[in-house]
Order: structure tokens, then sequence, then C-alpha cells
């Protein structure tokens, strides 16, 4: 028997308005640790840790730039990785191509956000 992660979706316990536009939350999933954020009234979910050195990239901020992208920006070492794409849009970003790992998040209807792998 494998111990592989579920393909349903998993039930977080949290709502829309537990989320803050200003800070990712951490969440543990069956899928390891991943941040929530809100992002315009979406709901977005990303790999809690910095890809480089593991930096708590859901204690990072949130800037949104004028083309209207919303990055996360790791605390430790200012790498930054597009929301939507999990893409690093630093200018490093041209030689280290290190992405995030997302999860597709919804809300069910109760309220709660779920979260599934993207597909």
């Amino acid at each position: 028997m494998t111990n592989a992660a579920p393909q349903r979706p998993h039930r977080t316990g949290l709502r829309q308005a537990d989320l803050s536009p200003a800070r990712g939350k951490h969440v543990s999933t069956p899928w390891g640790s991943f941040a929530l954020y809100l992002v315009d009234g979406e709901v977005l979910c990303a790999q809690a840790f910095c890809p480089h050195m593991d930096g708590p990239l859901f204690e990072g901020t949130l800037p949104q730039c004028a083309n209207g992208e919303v990055s996360i920006v790791c605390p430790w070492h200012m790498w930054r990785y597009d929301i939507r794409t999990g893409k690093r849009v630093d200018l490093a970003g041209v030689l280290d191509r290190r992405c995030l790992t997302r999860l597709t998040a919804s809300i069910d209807t109760d309220g709660t956000i779920l979260l599934a792998p993207c597909t």
C-alpha cells in the first residue's frame, strides 16, 4: 500500500473571513505545508516555505505591481514569486527558475476553504 496524498479536496477548517489580505495563513495539508492568501477577494494557495532556503513565505509581504501582478516576497532574502503562477519574478529569476507548488482553492457550500492539487 502506498502513502500517496488523497486526491479529494482537503477541508482547511478556515473561511475566507479568517484570511488577511496583508499576509498569508499557514495551513498543513496532506500535500505538505502551504499558505492561503486573500488577493482581490480570491483565495489562492502556494507552498508555505521558499524553495531557496525554506524562508517562511507566509510571513512575507504581498506587494501589488502596477501591472496587477501580486507577488509573495520571502522575508529572508527577498525572493519574489507571482502568487497566481508560482513563477519567480525578481530579476535573478531569469537564472534560477524555481517555482512554487500551488494548490487549487475553492469554497464549499458551508463557506469552508477546500484545497486540491492543481490539474
